[in-house]
């Protein structure tokens, strides 16, 4: 892992009982020996009944230069049909790309330093 998952999505119950399944969903961004640098939506379920569940599928965040470019391509994405974003973690996840080092994002056409 290049760093601590980042969790992006929570919902659902909370997997006691006849209450439904509790879902979350979290950014992960791999990094493999050979160099390649990957990012994943993970979406893990659990159910007292039924134990757990993994899906993953891969979005394309690696070109994004702002944090704000990263949650349009998120709002896009979806594992297993159901979204993968939710955003009331636009927050946490800002800070943690933020200190990742990418810009939250680009400057105004007024704070480019050009002519007034």
């Amino acid at each position: 892992m290049a760093c601590d998952p980042i969790n992006i999505r929570s919902y659902g119950g909370n997997g006691v009982g006849q209450s439904p399944t509790d879902w979350n969903n979290s950014l992960q961004l791999r990094h493999y020996r050979n160099g390649d640098v990957k990012a994943y939506v993970h979406q893990h379920g659990w159910h007292q009944n039924h134990g757990t569940s993994n899906e993953f599928a891969a979005v394309s965040i690696l070109d994004c230069r702002t944090v704000e470019e990263v949650i349009m391509v998120l709002k896009g994405a979806r594992v297993d049909e159901v979204p993968a974003y939710g955003s009331n973690f636009q927050d946490d996840l800002t800070k943690k790309l933020v200190d990742f080092g990418m810009a939250e994002a680009l400057p105004a056409p007024d704070e480019d330093g050009g002519a007034s």
